[in-house]
């Protein structure tokens, strides 16, 4: 995850999860820091490009979330807050863009090698773009700041 506020504010919220939910995310990141199956993936192109896959659907989830959330609540209120206090509009695109940079290196550093994967990076590419319109956008109508 980024080191930003708005991560602190991720971290506070695992508080108010149920301890059996909270217990199998910890260990996932547990067993994913242990295995280095990050390190692992990006070996060469073939796993690199799978990884990259991988990490197109939790972008593909966070891109959802923030267009449910652009439909049903920046669209109808201005309230600038969220579920915990959290900024409405800069916390969830905070998620995604993380996602975005972490799925944009893979391919920096695999320019050119990552099979059947130009589909996934034209995507990131757009929906970068489109997020950094829609963010300042809800932001200049909340006078909030763009994280």
């Amino acid at each position: 995850m980024p080191d930003t506020p708005l991560t602190e504010i991720l971290r506070d919220f695992r508080a108010y999860r149920p301890g059996n939910h909270r217990e199998f995310l910890e260990w996932v990141k547990s067993a994913a820091d242990e295995s280095r199956v990050q390190h692992f993936a990006l070996q060469d192109a073939e796993s690199a490009a799978l990884y990259l896959r991988a990490m197109n659907q939790v972008r593909d989830f966070r891109w959802r979330h923030w267009c449910f959330t652009r439909e049903y609540i920046l669209k109808k209120t201005r309230h600038p807050t969220a579920t915990g206090g959290s900024p409405i509009v800069t916390w969830l695109p905070n998620q995604l863009r993380a996602v975005l940079d972490l799925m944009d290196s893979v391919r920096q550093q695999f320019d050119g090698r990552l099979r059947g994967c130009d589909d996934i990076i034209e995507i990131v590419e757009r929906q970068r773009e489109t997020l950094q319109k829609e963010v300042k956008k809800y932001c200049e109508g909340r006078q909030a700041e763009i994280a």
